[in-house]
């Protein structure tokens, strides 16, 4: 049984993630805003899932792509939650010490969001099976070392997943994990709040990391 911590104690969560591989925050949201997302994104499933109906193609995973963009509440309330970001940068963040700089000065890197989509599991679909989505980024997990037996080794993850269930979700009515790739127009970006930019790669972090001609991306869409 998954255990539990409240995302206002960040400290207990990590240590359950470090100690499980996951952990059920408590706290996260409410019914309305999970509703909310909900309907952000109903008019992109429904028209998919109509289309495979005409067509008479089973309903199987319909998944709303862009969902960082389509959701406000999904990118600036959900995403921007300090316990959460707490969560995330300890297990993500990459911090250094450049032989270029003065002795003791390091640079750091918060994480960035690489995926955002919500799913819609039909029924019959195959449940997948416990399963890492770092394999993505060639990304190879020892068995021994720093495996089971010695516990867990920081740094070694290179990503993330936080799912958020819009229904009651179980094995029988189809529960699945997946992930998928995003991206957004330049006329979406620009109305996001500068927090979300940077979660989403438009600005530069320390020193300068995905810049854009040695410019933050959000600024380079804006000339």
């Amino acid at each position: 049984m998954a255990r539990r911590a409240s995302l206002q104690d960040p400290d207990l969560a990590i240590k359950i993630i470090k100690e499980d591989g996951g952990v059920i925050l408590t706290d996260f949201t409410t019914t309305a805003l999970v509703e909310q997302v909900n309907a952000d994104a109903a008019p992109y499933i429904n028209a998919i899932v109509e289309e495979r109906l005409s067509r008479g193609l089973p309903r199987e995973t319909t998944r709303c792509t862009l969902l960082f963009g389509r959701s406000e509440t999904a990118r600036e309330v959900w995403l921007q939650q300090p316990g959460l970001l707490d969560i995330i940068n300890h297990f993500l963040r990459t911090v250094s010490a450049p032989y270029n700089f003065d002795d003791g000065v390091e640079i750091s890197t918060e994480a960035i969001l690489s995926a955002a989509a919500t799913l819609d599991i039909g029924p019959g679909v195959r449940v997948q099976g416990l399963h890492r989505d770092d394999y993505i980024w060639q990304q190879t997990h020892r068995r021994d070392g720093f495996g089971e037996k010695e516990g867990y080794a920081l740094g070694s993850d290179v990503g993330m997943g936080l799912y958020v269930p819009g229904v009651a979700t179980t094995a029988e009515n189809g529960a699945t994990l997946e992930n998928q790739h995003v991206w957004w127009s330049r006329e979406e970006v620009r109305a996001w709040s500068p927090a979300a930019q940077k979660q989403a790669g438009y600005v530069i972090d320390n020193p300068d990391l995905g810049h854009c001609d040695y410019m933050n991306p959000i600024d380079k869409l804006r000339e």
